[in-house]
């Protein structure tokens, strides 16, 4: 797996936009500037995934991307002290589209938000209609990560999470 660095990625170009050198990504990290880290399995396939830091506003998100390179599944997480919280989980969903990229329309998204005091809501966005449910009394302690170093993602960029 290899690694690039820009300061966004453009899901409509579906490049990287500003790209940087790894060394000018670790300053921004340092600094808590903006950067993305995106990483594709070498030569001139669609990205795997794409990691968003910018600690300076307590951003942080993981974005994995499909075979045809859209948004499949975001975790959003928060900087909470010294650590991250997991604040949002958002599943993509594109029925049988076949458009790639920012040109594919989003069929439904399945979004959970997860605060500190163990809530837990639950909204369902499908065929034009918003579906909502929380529940109370969670335990979210499975929710928090340590903040990543410069390129140590490995415990960010898991799937499957509690």
């Amino acid at each position: 797996m290899t690694w690039e660095y820009c300061e966004q990625w453009s899901n409509l170009l579906e490049e990287p936009m500003a790209p940087m050198s790894a060394a000018q990504a670790a300053q921004r990290h340092a600094a808590g500037k903006l950067y993305t880290a995106v990483q594709s399995s070498g030569g001139n396939g669609s990205p795997l995934l794409r990691v968003e830091v910018r600690l300076e506003t307590g951003y942080v998100s993981v974005i994995f991307m499909d075979q045809r390179g859209r948004d499949e599944l975001s975790c959003t997480f928060s900087v909470v002290g010294n650590r991250l919280f997991l604040q949002a989980v958002t599943f993509y969903s594109y029925g049988d589209s076949e458009e790639c990229g920012g040109y594919a329309v989003v069929e439904s998204l399945e979004t959970y938000e997860f605060q500190q005091g163990g809530v837990v809501c639950r909204t369902l966005d499908e065929a034009g209609e918003r579906h909502r449910e929380s529940r109370s009394g969670i335990d979210v302690s499975g929710q928090w990560e340590n903040l990543p170093d410069f390129v140590e993602y490995d415990f960010l960029i898991r799937r499957e999470r509690s």
